[in-house]
């Protein structure tokens, strides 16, 4: 703790000392009170200035626990600035630029969009906080004749920028644009304030300079008034001078964020944060939106162009002004005093994406044609395209499935570094990945003209013609590469082209592995592509779509033999073609549903539905199924006995059960090992749609519902679950009682899990199933429930009551109490005794109802059981290192009670 408190201090002097004597500037002018004017007087009464004071003592008195140290010290690896941590430097006054973004999956990147959480919820309030004061300060001050000076109110543009990625990034967009509303509501009231200022500034002085005049022609008959209106027009001079010539103090720092005088009025990195967002999200037109706005905005380029050629008297035709549009775009960014916002690449690359995502590919070859300076999208400036550039104009071309259009993208991408001699926008693997993902993309249709150069609808010979020419230039294709190969074979039915696509991936690691240093690589130990297992994937995909079953599950196979790991979409692929099959080959299926649970793979949304789907599809087929026979109901399927992946605990040797409910009960069983926030409610939700299919659950799809009941704690919707079972006659086996108790140990109610094991002690009695036969596993689990509620109360009277049932519980396991169902054979005494953990339990129980016990007999009675518990064989022993402190004082305390005998 020491060395912790030390390192702390240091690097808070390290801080302070980059900080350059801020936070100190900040603290000596909250802390002035002499010469108190009234710009003083109202900052005095501005809450940021006395929070600002405030912080600052905090500083000073704790300064290792002040929040910006701590995300400094957590940054600290990251450069210098914080503005590193999400994106590059910026321009125009925005500041850093969040464009590049990735997703958050380490535990540290996690722990870091916390942090940046924090700082952004922070900045929210700073600035709606401000808004709200302007908004009374505009009301109140215009009816006044002094208007106060602006105070450090806002968070800087970059931190406000930095919060909108932050919002951004955690998937909240429509509260990103909430905090963009409030900045450009900042600037307006921001001007609207300072216009009226200016105004009552003027009126003022012309006052002051007439009362001066009237002053000096009466000099010679007021003398005295006049000196001394003349002193009152000097000083009111020097006070504007002095408020003119004002030296900005430094901003004040709040928790790491800056606040300063002027609002965060949006710039280019703004409008680029938000459009990124929101394409990455999948909002595309959202982006467009934004577009149009920021084009509309009177600081953009062409306003501001525009405003200063009407000024100049000089209104230039179109060519000539494409002409100068070079040399008056360097005009316009020289110009410091006005917050001009000018598209640069990656705002242009940005906006290209926006409308790759919707497949207009026109308006993307338009901007590009603008920032080559010819016609093209208006708003767009000659710009220098890059390779990410073109890539995202063939993207465009892809979505349309417009090929013809995107095999001119290497043309024009090899034109540019013809012409410029720049060889980074050349063609590279991500080029004609995209290239070749477009084949056979777009449906055949009549009424369009086709295009040659598209090659034929069901034809992918212009796919392995891209990839000869990608590795006749010298580009090495990689897994996503051979992943569009396939897929494009795939999508044109031809499952034995896309087979060759994967034997073509396979030499070529081959001739990887023998041209390196190593020889005789295993196949097995070569190095994996770039996502190679999308390549697998693609060919799993493309087998099962044509029918052949067989293949696709043997290629599941032989690629971990590669050393390629099966992900989700691989199982998802190979369990959707199985289970569309003919016949359902559900055993299969099962097989891979087993694996996906061995290696922790998670379905995504896309199998859940389909797998949801395909059991809809079979319960509806068993409803038809269904034909009755003398007035009784026959069912005719008879394929699901002895299924691998169920709990022989949760079926019966002389049943059978519908494929249906067997995949029903494997996705409630997924959703339980994902343990989610929201598990319960989706088992639920899955448990109610088979049952509105026609389907009837077994024991195993309640026993799923009963462990997520468990895993949550909910003992209400367990007591519902039963009270279904019994309802529907469906009979309860050792599985089910066990994951009641379990749900009664979560939630700490002995009284539900007393009422739980009456329940199944006495269910053979009401119905005709079998009797309920505990072991001693079972009754160990009740007796967690008992050491559960009892550890988290402290009330005497229930920590008694609790002890009472711990010790009635081992007295009627050795007295074999057939009322609690103890007389069975299944339940050994010995085994009971020889379990050292349960056995102090009771000893624990016993010592304590004897210190706590409410008679005489009843505490007479506990100190012999604890006396006969502490003289057992296995306490004779040495105990374990797992044993707690409260258990070695009872055990030492039922010694000493023996040795008074």
């Amino acid at each position: 703790a020491q060395r912790r408190r030390r390192r702390h201090g240091k690097q808070q002097q390290h801080c302070r000392h980059h900080e350059g004597g801020s936070t100190a500037t900040s603290l000596s002018s909250s802390s002035s009170t002499s010469m108190i004017t009234p710009e003083e007087k109202e900052k005095e009464n501005d809450p940021a200035t006395t929070l600002s004071a405030v912080v600052g003592n905090r500083r000073k008195f704790n300064g290792h626990h002040h929040a910006s140290t701590r995300i400094k010290n957590m940054n600290a690896s990251l450069t210098k600035s914080r503005i590193t941590i999400v994106g590059g430097g910026g321009g125009g006054g925005g500041g850093g630029d969040h464009r590049n973004h990735k997703d958050v999956a380490s535990s540290s990147s996690r722990r870091l969009l916390k942090a940046k959480m924090k700082e952004a919820r922070l900045v929210e309030k700073l600035l709606f906080d401000a808004v709200d004061k302007m908004k009374r300060s505009y009301i109140t001050q215009r009816s006044q004749s002094y208007i106060a000076p602006p105070s450090k109110l806002f968070p800087s543009v970059r931190q406000c920028n930095a919060a909108l990625a932050t919002f951004g990034d955690a998937g909240e967009f429509r509260r990103a644009l909430t905090l963009f509303a409030q900045m450009k509501k900042s600037a307006s009231l921001f001007s609207s304030m300072s216009d009226v200022r200016d105004r009552k500034k003027s009126a003022t002085t012309t006052a002051t300079t007439t009362s001066c005049q009237s002053t000096i022609i009466d000099n010679n008959a007021h003398s005295n008034s006049s000196t001394a209106r003349g002193g009152d027009c000097n000083e009111t001079n020097k006070y504007d001078q002095s408020s003119a010539n004002e030296v900005v103090p430094p901003p004040v720092m709040i928790h790491s964020i800056d606040l300063v005088l002027d609002p965060p009025k949006p710039t280019l990195v703004t409008y680029s944060t938000l459009m990124s967002r929101a394409v990455s999200l999948g909002k595309p037109r959202v982006a467009l939106r934004l577009w149009n706005l920021m084009r509309n905005q009177p600081n953009f380029y062409t306003k501001v162009l525009v405003s200063r050629k009407k000024r100049d008297d000089r209104m230039p035709s179109i060519s000539a002004r494409r002409e100068d549009a070079s040399l008056e775009l360097k005009l316009v960014e020289r110009d410091r005093n006005e917050d001009v916002i000018v598209p640069d690449v990656i705002f242009c690359n940005t906006l290209m994406n926006a409308y790759a995502k919707l497949g207009e590919h026109v308006a993307a070859r338009s901007i590009l044609n603008a920032m080559l300076g010819a016609d093209g999208h208006e708003g767009i400036p000659r710009t220098a395209p890059t390779a990410v550039t073109y890539n995202t104009l063939a993207d465009a071309c892809k979505v349309a499935g417009e090929l013809g259009a995107a095999l001119e993208v290497p043309e024009l991408m090899m034109a540019r570094a013809d012409a410029t001699g720049d060889g980074s926008a050349l063609p590279d693997a991500r080029t004609y990945t995209i290239l070749i993902s477009t084949v056979a993309r777009k449906k055949k249709n009549d009424k369009e003209a086709r295009d040659v150069r598209s090659g034929g609808e069901n034809d992918p010979d212009m796919a392995f013609a891209l990839l000869n020419r990608m590795i006749n230039e010298g580009i090495t294709p990689n897994g996503v590469t051979y992943c569009a190969l396939i897929d494009a074979c795939s999508r044109c039915r031809r499952n034995d082209l896309a087979l060759n696509g994967l034997r073509i991936m396979l030499k070529q690691k081959s001739k990887a592995s023998l041209s390196s240093r190593r020889k005789n690589v295993p196949m097995y130990h070569q190095q994996a592509l770039f996502n190679e297992v999308g390549a697998w994937t693609a060919a799993i995909n493309a087998c099962g779509k044509t029918g052949r079953t067989d293949t696709a599950i043997r290629l599941f196979g032989t690629m971990q033999k590669f050393g390629v790991k099966p992900n989700s979409v691989t199982c998802g692929c190979l369990a959707d073609c199985l289970l569309k099959s003919t016949p359902i080959r559900m055993t299969e299926t099962l097989d891979v549903l087993q694996y996906m649970k061995n290696e922790g793979l998670v379905p995504s949304e896309v199998m859940f539905t389909s797998l949801m789907g395909i059991a809809l599809t079979l319960a509806e087929e068993e409803n038809r199924s269904v034909i009755r026979r003398d007035g009784l109901q026959v069912q005719i399927i008879d394929k699901s006995i002895g299924q691998s992946g169920i709990d022989p605990l949760d079926t019966d040797d002389d049943t059978t059960t519908s494929e249906a409910i067997i995949l029903y009960s494997e996705l409630m069983r997924f959703l339980i090992d994902d343990g989610n926030d929201d598990m319960l409610l989706k088992v639920f939700l899955v448990f109610q749609e088979m049952r509105n299919a026609g389907a009837h659950p077994d024991v195993a799809c309640y026993n799923s519902l009963l462990r997520a009941c468990a895993l949550m704690g909910d003992i209400e919707r367990a007591q519902d679950v039963l009270r279904r079972m019994d309802f529907d006659g469906i009979e309860a086996n050792r599985n089910t009682w066990r994951e009641a108790l379990k749900a009664a140990r979560k939630a700490k109610r002995s009284d539900f899990a007393d009422s739980i094991w009456d329940a199944a002690v006495t269910c053979h009695r009401k119905k005709d199933f079998a009797p309920f036969m505990p072991k001693a596993s079972d009754v160990e689990l009740l007796l967690d429930v008992y050491v559960s509620e009892l550890g988290g109360t402290n009330n005497h009277q229930v920590r008694s009551v609790l002890n009472k049932k711990i010790m009635d519980l081992y007295e009627g396991i050795v007295s074999k109490l057939e009322s609690r169902g103890f007389h069975h054979q299944s339940l050994s005494i010995d085994e009971i005794e020889e379990n050292q953990e349960f056995m102090l339990a009771v000893l624990r129980a016993a010592v304590s109802y004897e210190l706590h016990g409410s008679t005489d007999d009843e505490r007479r009675q506990a100190r012999n059981l604890a006396v006969e518990i502490a003289g057992f064989e296995i306490f004779q022993r040495r105990l374990s290192h797992q044993v707690d402190g409260a258990s070695k004082k009872a055990l030492r305390l039922a010694r000493d009670w023996m040795h008074t005998y």
